[in-house]
């Protein structure tokens, strides 16, 4: 039983003033969902489980916002056009900081402002709350570079490099997502939602609340097409079971009829982040989101990934 008397109610009232501060998206998980689960079995890291954070932990709210369609593929196509306000040597780090601006940083900071509003409701009412920053964190360490900190062996003590290769978040918000019910993963290592594919933020909330769990996903949601890795120039994502990728968490096989509540794909961010090093003609990020069927195909997407997309559908 809440302190408030009832999980129902509270429940409720939760997700209510969610809605009304800006989440689109908005479900529950019991804490008992972060447990090893199939089809994957996957334990959180180390550090990284949400009793970590508060061990009387019961419940985890997941809530997302959406990523506007022309958001995510005006930038890509106008990269490709002669434009006449903006020089050519500027063009293609013109679109990726209007991407990165009202593609993550608006939702980024929203989503906490939201977490916020319902840790603070949540205290109120006599219960405690753990919110996160909804992207990862970038810890400067004097005489260190990113790099070597996280991207390649230490220089200095016992410690190795990161086994994910960049700088990640406290907790992983596309994990409780599809334990709150409000979507699965897809093959390109992204959670898919049937409202918005994979166009959309997500943020967390921990909470000692006694909430009233949303049911998982029981229908898949990921068209298991390969869209997503056929799209990404610097092949940055591989299935989990690739004999040939030497992931820190792999498995020897993945039941692609099952829902993916763990992802079954693995991502190279730090290949992703460098690709214009290799590949000077690399386009603006998000081909694997852009190329994405679910939530509806885009019509105002390059080229490129027109033929790739007409092809698959023929």
């Amino acid at each position: 039983m809440n302190k408030d008397g009832g999980s129902g109610e509270l429940t409720a009232s939760v997700k209510d003033l969610a809605m009304r501060h800006g989440a689109v998206l908005v479900g529950v998980a019991p804490v008992e969902r972060f447990d090893p689960l199939p089809p994957l079995h996957d334990a959180a890291p180390g550090g990284h489980h949400p009793r970590d954070f508060l061990p009387e932990a019961r419940a985890i709210i997941s809530i997302g916002q959406p990523v506007m369609n022309p958001v995510i593929d005006a930038p890509a196509v106008l990269a490709t056009r002669e434009l006449e306000m903006i020089p050519e040597h500027v063009r293609y780090p013109y679109f990726e900081a209007l991407y990165g601006e009202v593609g993550h940083l608006v939702q980024d900071y929203m989503l906490e402002f939201i977490a916020q509003i319902i840790g603070q409701h949540l205290m109120s009412l006599g219960h405690e709350a753990m919110i996160f920053p909804t992207t990862g964190l970038h810890p400067h360490v004097e005489g260190m570079t990113d790099a070597e900190i996280w991207e390649g062996p230490a220089s200095r003590g016992a410690n190795k490099f990161s086994p994910f290769r960049y700088t990640f978040g406290p907790f992983s918000h596309r994990h409780a997502a599809t334990r709150a019910g409000l979507g699965e993963f897809g093959y390109g290592n992204l959670v898919l939602t049937r409202q918005f594919g994979p166009r959309q933020r997500f943020n967390s909330i921990v909470t000692d609340a006694e909430l009233d769990p949303d049911p998982l996903v029981t229908e898949p949601i990921c068209r298991r097409c390969g869209l997503c890795q056929r799209a990404c120039i610097m092949e940055c994502i591989t299935m989990r079971d690739d004999a040939s990728v030497r992931d820190y968490r792999s498995v020897a096989t993945i039941d692609r009829h099952a829902i993916f509540i763990d992802t079954p794909a693995k991502t190279d961010p730090t290949l992703c982040r460098r690709r214009r090093e290799d590949r000077p003609d690399s386009p603006v990020r998000g081909d694997c989101v852009r190329a994405c069927p679910v939530g509806g195909r885009s019509e105002h997407l390059p080229e490129r990934l027109r033929r790739l997309i007409d092809d698959w559908e023929s």
